[in-house]
This record gives C-alpha cells, structure tokens and sequence, in this order.
C-alpha cells in the first residue's frame, strides 16, 4: 500500500511542473506587497439515486462512522462545527457541464475564460459581500470549510480529474486530486490539491490557480474535530474587455482575415490581479454522556454498550489572511483606461511608478459554545447550541501620508484594526420522518458590527404524493448588516474612498416543493432590501436609501421516454430598481441527450445542452477593483450557449468529450458576450476525465 501512496504522490507534483511554458509572469522581489444549500440531482448515473447510498449515519445530533460503506462523506457549519451528511459528485449527468464555468449555476456572468472572476446572474444565488471583497468573485473556485466534503474511508481513497481544451497557444488545464487516508477507525487525514492554468483565447486573459487543502477529522463518541488548511494563490491577466465588439459580432467590418481571437485588440494589455493567502481552521466538540446497553452483544458474548451524547463544550480557532496586488507591465495602457487618474501621487510628490496597487487583510476568529443534544431521551426532539464569537480584523490600504524622514519622500500604509463580538444559537432538527427543521442567529453585542443581527432558518416536511413522497420547504432570513471595511474605505492609483455607509437590512422568504415521482421542483422566494451597497458606472460603492424588492420562481423539470432525457431548468426573477439591480426577467438551462447502456459497463450519454437569458443590462467586470459595476450602455443576453456533448461512465471513471460554443457556427450574428465586452471562448474541443481509486 506504501508503494501505491508514494506513486500517488508523485504524480500530483509532476503534473503541475509540467503543465507548460508559464505566460504570467512571476513578481519581481524586489517590488514588495503590501449561504450553502446541498442540491441533490434527480438523475444520476443509475436513475434516481437512493438517499441513503454513503451517507454518514446520525446518532442523535452526533456522526458516527457507518462500518458497512467503503467511504462516508459529510459537511460541516463554519461557526460550530456541525455535521450534515452529503454525497460526493459521482454524478455523470451534466459532468461535463459541472467543468465549465457555465455549469457552477444555473447562469452564470464572467469574463470569458475559465478561473477569471464570475457572478450568478440570479440574485438568490449571490452570497453577501464577505470582509474581503476581492476574494468574493472566486466562489466557483475556493475551497471552505463549509463547502468541503471531510471523508472517512475504511481504505486508501483517491481521486484525480483532468480537463483540457485549445492548442499551446491558449490551452486550458485543470488537475484536481485527492487523496484520504484513515489511520485508524476514527482519524482520517488527506489532501486536495487544485491546479487550474488556462491561458484564454483572447489577450492578456490568463489565469492561474493553486490551492491546497490539507484536512483531517477525528470521529468518536466523545471527540469530534475537523482540521481545514488552505493555502491558495489566485492569479489572472486583465484585458478590460474587447476594443472593438465587431470582431465577434461583424467580423466582416473589420480586417481579420489573417487574426485569431488571440490578435483582437483588448482596451488593457499585461496587466494581473493576484491574491494569495491561507485559512487555518480547527474545530472541537467534547461531548458528555452516558453508555447505554444496545441488547446485542459481541463474539466473546459481552453486551454492547453505545454512547449517548447529552451536552457538547465546543471551540472553534479560525484564522484567515490574505493579500492583493494589482499589477502591470503596460501602465500606458491601464492609465489611459481610467483616464490618467492618479491618487497616490498627490502634487506630484513622486514621480509616476508602474501601477502596483496592494492591500492586505487577516481575520482571527475565536468561538466557544455549548450545545444540548438531540435524542438522548424521548424528550429531546432537537440540538440546542448557544456560542459567543470574538473576531479581530486587520485591514492595510496604500496612503499618501508622508513619513517624517529628512531628505527622502516615504509614504506611510494606512492602518485598521477592528474588533467584533458576536453571541448566537442554533437550533437543530435532523432526524423524523415528518418534520425536520435549521435555525439559527447571531447578534453584534460589542465593536463595530454592535447591532448586527443575522436570523436564518428552513423547515422540510414530507407528505404522501402519487405513490410517492413529495417534500415541501420553507426558508428565510432578515438581517441587519454593517458595511464591511472595504465598502467604506479603499485606496488605490485608481479608486479611492472613504464612506460612511448605514447598516444593510434584508428579509427574505421562501419555498420549494420537491416531486421526486415527476421529477419536478418548484421554487419561489421574494427579498425586502433597504440601504443595498453597489457599485456604479464610475466603479465606486454607493448606497441606495430606498427599498427594493426582488421576486424569483424556478422550475426544473425533467421528462424521460426510455433512452431519451430531457432536463430542464429556468428562473423568473423581477427587480423593483433595474437601474440598481438588474436581472435578466428569464434564465434558462436545457440539456437533451440520449442515454445508452453498452455491455452492462460502459454508460453512455450523447447530447446537446443550451444557457440562454434574456437582453438586460448586465454589470461590467472592474479590473481595478474585481468587482462587478453598473453600465447602462449595452445589453448581452438571447444568444443560447450550445455544447454538444458525450458523457461517458466505465466502472470509477468518468469522461468526457465537449463541442464547446458549437452554435456559433450556425448563429448569426455571433454574439456570445458573457458579460459586456468580454466574449466567452469561441467554438473548441474540450475533453476530461475522472477517475475513482479504491485502495
């Protein structure tokens, strides 16, 4: 087995070493720094799955390790620690789709390669604005430890995914790979390594990641602890969008007989945002009890006692920092682009340096509470958790203050340090065949988030339907939420701001009914949001004083007539103030495919999938800040995204073969832009592969 893990390791590295000539070019020394819903499909590869298939097993409100599956998988809350069993995507259907940027939502806006920054058109889709708002646009990429699926494997478990696409010039590659090891019945320990480096289709549009997670969990009737390590690198090239849109949409008008994508002209050249940093997260439950007789008894016919959690001490230490530079290597161009704006040259103190704007920050989070667990008697129906949370926030901007240095021009960092004190609960209903439920609030008592309240909760019920069981839930929340540091301050060459922003108030409800029989579900949802925090057409953040209202409803349905599959999903969302949140009225996803069993191994689906929405003013991608602003000038949208695809499955791997963008061989005018100005990549070939290793 040794030989086996070695082998396994060495192959993680030499991939990355050699993914290619590297175009992004590495910084100089000498230059210094400064919500998740688990959505379970309805297909998979052996039709509708079975609910139960390698899922941990819940006593009470505590996982305990299910002996007869090979590797059990689960997530836990980010505060307390709290365990809800999950299954790993194995899934074939829309494999293929999952890897592209498109299929991490329903619709999906970026600027047109794979890695570069992305938002969700739909708005219950976004999440709030995080304390370190440049990471924000990278949710389809980071790794958290809400969002990580902990493993415990009876043996060696591993897993390496591959995907290409595009020739040297602008290829595209992605290695993922895990690896899970358990020392004994309760510590497993693994590693996930993540390596993404697509140099685009289009100029200056590079990106690359690195990120790693070394994990471990320790599972025992008394100890729980979760062990998250994330060390992460985010690198991407910033062109500012096409000159010119006529080379996608009227290519005739302009000379590009002789031009490949990579030729047409881009408002920035060489020019890069990075943003690298590393969380460390470690959660603890120490859980008091008593043993209780099971009535079974073992081979030497002694009886079984098991473990009955009552109360739980928990301690939660999370640590995150991270840094941003905005760099490049053609001020010419940035300067221009933002029309020779410079803030850190104030009377022309300096003289004018190439742009290397930076900012850094760190959160440390402390959080003890106790909890009461759910069914240790007949009585106790659910788990209670009350904890108390102290968070320190550090923050660095760029300044134009002086030093006090005879004879040299120096100029100062500026400096913010905040502190935080939070006291919460949560209340938990996991286990019943009728009625389960998810509460949970937090409310500032002390420092700058004093007043901040953030109450949230679903409850599931599930009644008899056709011959089966349909389910039905509710979800809401109503917040008060302070401006983050960023919000109101920011310094850069190019932006800079002070504010004084108000609090954030939202409330939302809303609801799905799940038919498992149909293959249907419905959704609807509706949000109350006053002072909401945007960024306009300058590209700075403003408050709106007013009130704005934002109605969805969702259907996704899937029809299947023996071979043939058919699967859909669309949202309907209104915005009371288009001109502050604007969305697309529809948004819609549509795969057709046909699906074939050959040899009873080989599992084999052929299709063709489509993203469309309809024309709305969609916000443009801000290099400068990696946000997404307002612009009223241009639409994007009723062009359907087609991929003709064939997924395939044999035994624990998966792979696929993708026409990506076909329809813009038949489509005219050819207006595949994600976002404005930045097309998505044109017509290619991409190809992937998943393979599953079980010892």
């Amino acid at each position: 087995m040794k030989k086996k893990v070695y082998i396994l390791l060495l192959s993680l590295f030499f991939p990355i070493i050699g993914f290619g000539q590297d175009t992004i070019p590495a910084i100089k020394d000498n230059q210094p720094e400064i919500r998740e819903k688990e959505v379970i499909p309805i297909d998979s590869l052996a039709g509708k799955p079975d609910i139960t298939q390698d899922l941990p097993v819940m006593s009470g409100s505590v996982m305990t390790v299910d002996s007869s599956k090979a590797v059990n998988y689960w997530r836990i809350t980010e505060r307390t620690g709290e365990v809800f069993p999950v299954r790993p995507d194995t899934f074939l259907t829309d494999y293929f789709n999952r890897t592209n940027v498109e299929g991490q939502g329903l619709s999906v806006a970026y600027p047109g390669n794979l890695g570069l920054p992305s938002e969700s058109r739909i708005f219950f889709d976004r999440e709030d604005r995080s304390e370190f708002m440049f990471g924000d646009a990278f949710w389809a990429y980071a790794k958290r430890p809400d969002n990580f699926h902990f493993i415990n494997t009876k043996i060696p478990y591993s897993n390496i995914s591959y995907q290409t696409a595009g020739s040297r010039r602008n290829k595209e590659e992605r290695l993922q790979a895990l690896l899970a090891l358990n020392f004994n019945k309760q510590l497993n320990m693994g590693f996930n390594v993540d390596y993404l480096y697509a140099r685009g289709f289009y100029n200056s549009q590079a990106s690359k990641h690195l990120e790693w997670v070394l994990f471990g969990n320790y599972i025992s009737g008394k100890h729980q602890a979760h062990l998250f390590i994330n060390p992460a690198d985010y690198i991407n090239g910033e062109n500012g969008g096409l000159a010119d849109d006529r080379w996608i949409t009227h290519p005739e008008e302009v000379d590009n007989r002789n031009a490949g994508s990579k030729d047409y002209p881009t408002k920035i050249d060489k020019t890069w945002n990075q943003i690298k940093g590393t969380r460390y997260y470690l959660n603890y439950h120490y859980n008091l009890g008593f043993d209780r007789k099971t009535g079974e008894k073992d081979e030497e016919g002694n009886e079984i006692e098991q473990f009955i959690p009552v109360s739980g001490i928990i301690y939660t230490f999370d640590y995150t920092n991270r840094n941003r530079l905005f760099y490049t290597d053609d001020s010419a161009s940035v300067n221009k682009f933002y029309n020779n704006v410079d803030f850190l040259s104030p009377n022309q103190l300096r003289e004018r340096r190439m742009l290397r704007d930076s900012t850094s920050y760190s959160s440390m989070r402390n959080t003890v509470g106790l909890s009461l667990r759910e069914g240790f008697s007949q009585w106790a129906k659910f788990d209670l958790t009350a904890f108390i949370t102290q968070d320190i926030r550090n923050f660095t901007l760029m300044d134009t203050n002086l030093r006090n240095i005879p004879d040299t021009i120096v100029f100062d960092s500026f400096k913010s340090k905040q502190y935080a004190t939070y006291i919460g609960g949560e209340l938990i209903k996991r286990t019943g065949k009728i009625l389960t439920y998810n509460a949970q609030g937090s409310l500032g008592i002390l420092g700058y988030n004093l007043g901040d309240f953030d109450i949230s909760g679903n409850i599931e019920t599930r009644i008899p339907f056709l011959h089966d069981t349909a389910s039905i839930i509710a979800d809401g929340y109503i917040k008060n939420l302070s401006p983050t540091f960023y919000e109101n301050n920011y310094h850069s060459q190019y932006f800079w701001w002070n504010n004084h922003f108000g609090k954030v108030k939202k409330i939302f409800f809303g609801g799905a009914v799940a038919i498992p029989h149909t293959h249907s579900r419905f959704t609807l949802g509706v949000e109350n949001v006053s002072n909401y925090i945007y960024f306009d057409e300058t590209g700075y953040p403003k408050q709106d004083g007013g009130n704005i209202q934002i109605l969805s409803a969702g259907l996704e349905q899937d029809f299947h007539l023996r071979a043939l599959h058919w699967h859909n999903r669309l949202v309907y969302q209104t915005s009371s103030a288009q001109n502050i949140i604007p969305l697309p009225d529809l948004a819609v996803y549509s795969s057709l495919f046909l699906q074939i069993v050959v040899a009873k191994v080989l599992t084999i689906q052929m299709g063709v999938n489509a993203h469309y929405w309809t024309k709305y003013y969609s916000p443009v991608y801000e290099p400068a800040t990696q946000q997404f602003r307002l612009q009223h000038d241009t639409k994007v949208g009723e062009y359907p995204l087609m991929n003709g695809f064939i997924n395939a499955h044999l035994k624990q791997t998966r792979f696929f073969i993708e026409y990506y963008n076909a329809g813009s061989m038949f489509l005219s005018p050819a207006e595949y832009f994600s976002i404005p100005h930045y097309p998505v990549n044109p017509t290619i070939l991409k190809l992937g592969l998943s393979v599953d290793f079980h010892n």
